[in-house]
This record gives C-alpha cells, sequence and structure tokens, in this order.
C-alpha cells in the first residue's frame, strides 16, 4: 500500500517554507535593485525599449536612477521622483555605480531578478518515459512566482498528457545558482497503447512538489533544471507516486 506520509510532508513543509521566504524576502527584494549615478550632463528616457519611443524624461547630472528592468539592450530606471523610462546600455558610459564603473553583470543580475515573465521548455523523464514540457510563469517578486505548464510523455506502454500549475519560491535570488522549491497540482490524462478490454484511458488528480535551480546564462536566458514528486490520485486501490527529471532553458522579459 503506497504510503501517503512523505510526499504530503513534503508538500506541507515546502508550504509553508515558500510563505516564511515570501514574508522574510520582499523587504530585501524591493531595495536590492541597482543604483547608478548620471556623470554627464543628462540621459534622455524614452517611454519604451527602442529609440523610436518619445523622450518623456531628462536625468540631470549628479541625480541617480534605480534599475528595474533590462530587456535586450534597453534598461529601464526610476529617478527620485519616482519618474519611470527607458535608456539604451550605450549610454551606461555616461554612468557611475558608488562611484566606480559599471560593472554589466551586475546589470545583468539586476535583470534577471525584476523579471516580470518567464516561458521556456524543458525535456526529461517521466517513470521511463521522454517527458516534454512547455512552461509561462509570472515573477510577483525576486522570491516568489506562480507557473503553468502542459507536458507529453511518450512511453513504450502509455503517453500521457500533463496540465499542471504550481507555485514557486527562490530563497536565495541572488546567487548564481538559483535554487528554487515548488507546490502545486493538476491533471494528467494517460492513454495505454494496449487495446485490451481493460487498458482504458484514464484521467487523474495530480498534487505535486518540485526542487530545482536555475542559472542566468546571459542577457534574457536561463538555463533550468528540475525534481518533480508527484502523487496521481485515481479511482483504483491505490494511487500512483510519479517522479520526473527535466532540464531546459527559458527566456525572461
Amino acid at each position: 500500500m503506497f504510503n501517503f506520509a512523505c510526499p504530503f510532508k513534503f508538500m506541507l513543509a515546502g508550504t509553508l517554507l515558500c510563505l516564511t521566504l515570501l514574508n522574510s524576502n520582499l523587504a530585501h527584494a524591493e531595495s536590492s535593485a541597482a543604483q547608478l549615478t548620471i556623470d554627464v550632463p543628462f540621459v534622455e528616457l524614452h517611454s519604451g525599449p527602442s529609440a523610436g519611443y518619445p523622450v518623456v524624461h531628462v536625468v540631470e547630472q549628479h541625480e541617480q536612477v534605480s534599475v528595474l528592468l533590462k530587456r535586450t539592450s534597453w534598461l529601464k530606471v526610476r529617478d527620485k521622483r519616482g519618474i519611470e523610462g527607458w535608456f539604451h546600455e550605450d549610454d551606461l558610459r555616461g554612468l557611475s555605480q558608488h562611484g566606480e564603473a559599471i560593472n554589466q553583470h551586475v546589470i545583468g543580475t539586476e535583470a534577471f531578478m525584476q523579471r516580470d515573465w518567464e516561458a521556456g521548455v524543458m525535456y526529461g523523464d517521466l517513470e521511463g518515459a521522454n517527458f516534454y514540457n512547455v512552461h509561462l510563469g509570472y515573477v510577483f517578486t525576486p522570491v516568489f512566482s506562480a507557473e503553468i505548464s502542459a507536458g507529453k510523455a511518450l512511453g513504450s506502454i502509455s503517453d500521457s498528457d500533463l496540465f499542471e500549475a504550481m507555485l514557486y519560491s527562490h530563497p536565495f535570488p541572488e546567487f548564481t545558482l538559483v535554487p528554487y522549491i515548488g507546490i502545486g497540482g493538476g491533471i494528467i490524462n494517460t492513454k495505454p497503447h494496449s487495446v485490451i478490454a481493460d487498458s482504458e484511458s484514464r484521467q487523474s488528480t495530480l498534487m505535486s512538489a518540485a526542487a530545482g535551480v536555475k542559472y542566468h546564462l546571459a542577457r534574457n536566458f536561463i538555463l533550468r533544471a528540475e525534481y518533480k514528486l508527484s502523487l496521481a490520485l485515481t479511482d483504483r486501490d491505490e494511487n500512483e507516486q510519479l517522479q520526473s527529471w527535466k532540464v531546459g532553458f527559458s527566456v525572461f522579459f
């Protein structure tokens, strides 16, 4: 008989940890944006990430701006009055950070931490079957995010379609390798290859807990690896424990 205690304790612990880390890191996340000082007479801010957008504000020499987001070669910043706008990364030559030259790696890290959306593809193994997965996530803070995903498992005995919604916590978003944990649920539709009478297609509810790491590769690209433990609640005498491993990449914007 399957032991429910282990996966349910794992999911409960993950929930409590997510909430604790979210509350303790919100203030840090809000104050972590890089502060840049204008060293040239002025820098023009555009309304969007392109020279085709109109100039909406001018930040003058010696003023400071906070980096909010980096999209391709454009940075979104906010000045001391709360006015936001975009400037090209070439303008960084006229700015400094703490009196020193701009560290492009720091700017890239800040863009990664301040991202709003993340989408990607992954490939791996689900109980011996080839597993393909696509996902779309929204980042509430550098610590807390939500994600929906759709996956396809192609096995020798059966094929499965998985649809899930997950909540994730990234307790150390400033690390080079960012660890994360998550909990969530969804459904799995399984279609056996056999045509015998008792091999019918079935749908089950999933309860899942996940752990993984992310690595900001360059620009808007992220490498990702994840392990997930799921419990499929079936209408049979025993429920099923499913394990999956997958790796892939994402883009953020």
